[in-house]
């Protein structure tokens, strides 16, 4: 198995395919044209990644990461996505794309990093578990969101 980072003008066809597998399995309403314009904007973004885990000549895992600037930190990021096939999961995979993940924040020069932890993804998958023991920790600040743009 091996983890690449996605460059821009290159195709993104197996990480779309991927992340909209994640998004119908996880119940997001998130439109197929809209997460495949989306993937393909971010590899244009010098702040953003597409991470690709790949074995047997096919494309297994995917996980998204995003910059941002900020007084508190300077530069810091989300682990926006992370996704494995269900054939792969508990081999390692997850895990790996993580660690590329931090090694390309650490390249880039971000303080830390985030992850949002859904009650779905919680209840289906015991996400908390897995990322306290990456070494994630709640801090006591609670995430709200406000649409712009249906």
């Amino acid at each position: 198995m091996k983890v690449r980072r996605l460059l821009p003008g290159e195709d993104p066809g197996s990480a779309i395919i991927l992340l909209q597998r994640f998004f119908r399995e996880e119940g997001f309403e998130t439109p197929d044209a809209a997460i495949a314009a989306n993937a393909r904007r971010m590899l244009d973004v010098a702040a953003c990644a597409i991470l690709l885990a790949e074995a047997e000549g096919q494309a297994i895992g995917v996980a998204t990461v995003s910059m941002e600037f900020g007084i508190e930190y300077g530069w810091s990021a989300e682990l926006g996505d992370l996704y494995i096939v269900p054939e792969w999961r508990g081999r390692g995979v997850a895990r790996a794309l993580v660690t590329a993940a931090e090694q390309y924040l650490r390249e880039q020069g971000a303080a830390g990093y985030q992850v949002t932890v859904t009650p779905a993804g919680e209840g289906q998958h015991g996400l908390r578990a897995f990322y306290r023991a990456l070494g994630f920790a709640e801090e006591g600040r609670e995430i709200l969101f406000r649409k712009l743009q249906e």
